[in-house]
């Protein structure tokens, strides 16, 4: 996959997982849970207009540029697996998503994005994408990480 495939379908990701969050959010019958939420929203917002940024930049024939947003975040070893095994997005939610839903969806959502960026982090020839690809797959294992800790306070066993 080429640099622009991996970022338009990277911002496809950005603008579901916008759309997701927003939903749960507005659904979530938990405070914590629906905050959580509408901060991981913003937080794909950002996503988006950075890669939409990187992908207008390459469409147009230009480098890498630089994305602030991003610089923050440590980059991560891209080789070593970060998620439980196994662990998997629910396929297809119920008419009314519980909390426990909405989170289980997504972790995996996470996971599809984690994938995304790492992949192509270990793919790409170029240091600049490199370490772009690389600042995204930290922001999506920071996501997961928050997400798992949301999910492990409200549905820990035992119940």
């Amino acid at each position: 996959m080429d640099a622009l495939e991996v970022l338009k379908k990277g911002m496809k990701l950005e603008r579901e997982g916008l759309e997701f969050y927003l939903g749960a959010a507005e659904c979530s019958a938990d405070p914590e849970t629906a905050q959580l939420f509408r901060d991981l929203a913003a937080d794909e917002v950002d996503h988006y207009n950075a890669i939409g940024r990187q992908y207008d930049a390459l469409a147009a024939g230009k480098a890498w540029v630089p994305i602030p947003e991003l610089e923050t975040v440590e980059p991560i070893d891209v080789q070593a697996p970060i998620f439980p095994p196994g662990l998997m997005a629910c396929e297809i939610l119920p008419d009314r998503p519980s909390d426990e839903d909405a989170l289980l969806f997504a972790l995996g959502v996470e996971v599809k994005s984690f994938e995304l960026y790492s992949q192509s982090a270990r793919e790409v020839d170029n240091a600049d994408a490199r370490r772009l690809f690389q600042a995204l797959a930290a922001a999506e294992q920071q996501h997961f990480n928050l997400l798992m800790a949301r999910y492990e306070a409200r549905f820990a066993y035992p119940r």
